[in-house]
Formats: C-alpha cells, sequence, structure tokens
C-alpha cells in the first residue's frame, strides 16, 4: 500500500524537497540553457551525476509540469526536454539564488573553513 503524501502542514514543501536533491536544479538550469536537451547531453554536462538519479530527476521534474519530455518515434527512440511555460515561472527565483550563491560564495567558505 502506498502512503499518499499529505503536505497541508507546508505548501512549500515540494519545493523544498527539489532544493533538498542536489541536481534538481542543476538538471533545470541546464535545460533552460540548451533546450530542447536529448538525455545523453545532459548526462554529458553534468559529468557526477548517474544515469538513474539524472532519470529520476527528470522524471519528478515532469510529473510536477516544471519540464516537459517529448518522444519521437524512431529508430532508435530519441526523447527531447525542455522547460513548459509553467517551469518558466520558477526560473527567475532559481537565477536570484544561483546569483545570492555567487555573491555569498566566498564567505561561505570562509565560515565554512573558520567552522573546523
Amino acid at each position: 500500500m502506498t502512503k499518499k503524501l499529505d503536505y497541508r502542514y507546508c505548501k512549500a514543501a515540494p519545493i523544498l524537497e527539489w532544493l533538498g536533491n542536489k541536481w534538481t536544479l542543476v538538471v533545470l538550469v541546464k535545460i533552460s540553457k540548451n533546450q530542447p536537451v536529448r538525455f545523453n547531453e545532459l548526462y554529458r554536462d553534468i559529468p557526477s551525476v548517474s544515469e538513474k538519479v539524472l532519470s529520476q530527476v527528470l522524471r519528478q521534474l515532469t510529473i510536477d509540469g516544471i519540464i516537459c519530455r517529448k518522444l519521437f518515434p524512431e529508430v532508435p527512440p530519441r526523447t527531447e526536454y525542455s522547460v513548459t511555460d509553467f517551469g518558466k515561472t520558477l526560473l527567475p527565483h532559481v537565477e536570484a539564488l544561483i546569483n545570492w550563491g555567487r555573491e555569498n560564495f566566498d564567505q561561505i567558505m570562509s565560515n565554512r573553513q573558520n567552522s573546523k
């Protein structure tokens, strides 16, 4: 029996779960910069991600409507991913988070070093 997820406690929980996955935003940004993009292109562009994890991230972003998956009935089959209109509403917020990280990188690294 599958347990149904209950997000009544926090409507931001789904996005916070994405932030907990270190690959979700990386994949989203890569797709947004190079769309449409194929699985193998993403896999090559993100060398430390495994195929399994990349597949899981793509599946979740597709289910949530952030990206779309287009399958071309060719031999061999070709699949492309792109950001949906809904996903594009998320991108400015992701860019703001990236910019904050860039602007505060030295402080974060210094804090980490000082905590040792």
